[in-house]
């Protein structure tokens, strides 16, 4: 198959899959194409495998397996999903101890240069280690922490301070669907750009990934 390629301004939606001990696990994520890009695998899937493969899965627990990353493309029309799997092996590597339930999560918080719910989004981490928390939070001198900060630092040199990276340029952003609507396509101006990844140390809850309620 040709490579996938993009327009500027064509949005693009990416579904991260996994399992946490058979659980699954979807994080959604949306970007805006702010350059032409000849291969869309390329420039925006293969980045995120990296941040997630490279610096994240260090420090989460071995029960937490990354399996593919479902990619398309929602304004101006709608593509169809396409399957780029994480390389074979991408589990956590922390063998020490339980892992935390699959309903709790690190938390990203995804901040634009706009006020207002609609202009704010969260992303969330699962596969905690026991041994990486303590109490409420996140040990900030475990290898968890420092690994969800390496994550994000590479997420943010990928898809945030990227403008001098030229052609094949991708830009993180929160989706509003109040805005841009909930049907596909989406609208354009659903999109708003984002500024800043800030890591919390706070342990986050998310009732959709209890034991046999979804995702």
């Amino acid at each position: 198959m040709p490579p996938v390629t993009a327009a500027i301004n064509d949005l693009w939606q990416v579904r991260v899959k996994g399992f946490l001990a058979g659980q699954e696990y979807n994080n959604v994520l949306h970007f805006k194409a702010e350059t032409a890009s000849a291969d869309v695998e390329t420039d925006l899937a293969l980045k995120i495998i990296e941040c997630f493969v490279t610096h994240l899965l260090p420090g989460l627990h071995n029960q937490m397996i990354l399996d593919t990353l479902v990619w398309k493309r929602v304004s101006p029309t709608l593509g169809p999903d396409i399957i780029t799997p994480f390389p074979g092996g991408s589990i956590g590597q922390v063998s020490v101890g339980d892992f935390l339930p699959s309903f709790t999560a690190a938390l990203v918080s995804i901040r634009t240069a706009e006020g207002g719910r609609s202009k704010r989004g969260r992303m969330f981490l699962a596969g905690l280690p026991e041994s990486g928390v303590t109490g409420n939070s996140i040990l900030q001198s475990s290898l968890t922490w420092t690994s969800i900060v390496a994550f994000v630092a590479c997420v943010v040199t990928a898809f945030i301070d990227n403008a001098e990276l030229g052609t094949g340029r991708f830009g993180l952003g929160v989706y509003s669907r109040v805005i841009g609507g909930s049907a596909f396509p989406y609208g354009a101006a659903g999109f708003t750009r984002a500024t800043l990844l800030s890591p919390v140390a706070l342990v986050a809850t998310m009732r959709s990934r209890k034991q046999g309620r979804g995702n």
